[in-house]
């Protein structure tokens, strides 16, 4: 197990500065992931890590070794691409054996090696067959175990599910997340799958335009998001516009949103009265509101209701003519044109300033 760390690391291509001082700690033996829209640089810092990529500015230390200029072989990395880049001419056995081969490996460690990586990513019987005879989770099990099977002290994964459809993705993540457990190899996730990242992860860390934004656990970044981009990057949400009308402490404020007052929380930067601010709700947030609920109601009609297995998706237009998305209970009994009252707690209304929230 080994330790990675990225120092300040800048990467340009020509003028456009692809990666900004990004710098984070990847912990032993621990699955990182790497999360953002297409185009944010999370695969170009994993390149950089993986010594395909050399920084302008900054350091990449592994195991405690600046490894900045070191070839991609002196670095003790595998890299698992997106299209798996498997060799089409070789049969899966040479595939797996081809790092070990370079290597050096003697004949008989060679055969030793792949067939423990065959059995460990059930591949046996597999191992004659070429690239173009596997279904595609076929072939991403060949790349990790030819990736494995040098023993990397860290473990790199490009988008390595994208490729795969729906079903077959979920089965090949809980794969890479048994195998990763089992071997114990630091490994670092690039995605842009926001379940994905939170079902795998021990940590993420958010990137948005070649920059690291926030780093946390799955449950902190998805109830404690820093900034207006994440709020809305990491599940769905509705998104309202309102003003600051009362300060209730140092975080808890009182918003209008034309006519719509409610509570919310700051988790960045503090309010004043009469600042503008952003609104970001997630549909999971409500629930049906009870007599007791005295704030934080909100009112309206039911438009329309959709029912997405885990959930009864309700679409309400308020009285204050907004539309706001909620998920309840997939049994609950609710009719279409019905008045409805919703509740959601202040924590659970999180506040952005509404132009440093968008910017930052």
């Amino acid at each position: 197990m080994a330790e990675v760390i990225l120092d300040n690391v800048s990467k340009y291509f020509g003028r456009f500065k692809a990666l900004d001082s990004v710098s984070f700690t990847v912990k032993p033996g621990e699955i990182f992931t790497l999360l953002g829209p297409s185009g944010c640089g999370k695969t170009t810092t994993l390149r950089v890590i993986a010594g395909l990529e050399i920084p302008e500015e900054g350091r990449v230390l592994i195991d405690g070794y600046d490894v900045t200029y070191k070839k991609p072989y002196e670095r003790n990395t595998a890299m698992v691409f997106q299209n798996y880049a498997l060799w089409p001419h070789m049969t899966v056995y040479d595939n797996i054996a081809y790092g070990l081969k370079i290597r050096k490996y003697s004949r008989d460690e060679i055969k030793r090696r792949v067939k423990w990586a065959l059995e460990l990513l059930g591949l046996e019987g597999l191992e004659n067959r070429y690239p173009l005879q596997l279904s595609g989770g076929q072939q991403q099990r060949v790349a990790l175990a030819r990736a494995i099977v040098v023993e990397p002290k860290v473990l790199l994964l490009d988008e390595p599910l994208s490729n795969l459809d729906a079903k077959l993705r979920v089965r090949v993540r809980e794969e890479i997340v048994s195998l990763q457990r089992r071997l114990k190899i630091t490994t670092i996730y690039v995605t842009h799958d926001q379940e994905e990242a939170m079902n795998i992860s021990d940590r993420v860390a958010i990137m948005d335009r070649g920059r690291i934004v926030q780093i946390g656990t799955p449950a902190e970044i998805y109830y404690n998001p820093y900034n207006f981009f994440i709020a809305t990057f990491m599940g769905r949400s509705n998104v309202l516009s309102g003003v600051v009308e009362r300060v209730i402490s140092d975080k808890l404020y009182e918003v209008n949103i034309n006519g719509l007052r409610l509570n919310g929380t700051s988790t960045g930067a503090k309010l004043s009265t009469g600042e503008d601010v952003l609104v970001v709700i997630r549909y999971e947030s409500f629930r049906k509101a009870d007599e007791n609920d005295k704030i934080n109601v909100i009112e309206g009609r039911v438009e329309r209701l959709s029912f997405i297995g885990l959930a009864l998706q309700v679409k309400v237009i308020t009285v204050n003519g907004h539309v706001i998305l909620a998920y309840l209970p997939p049994r609950e009994v609710i009719d279409t044109g019905a008045h409805i009252r919703l509740y959601v707690s202040p924590e659970d209304v999180k506040l952005y300033p509404s132009i440093t929230g968008v910017i930052d």
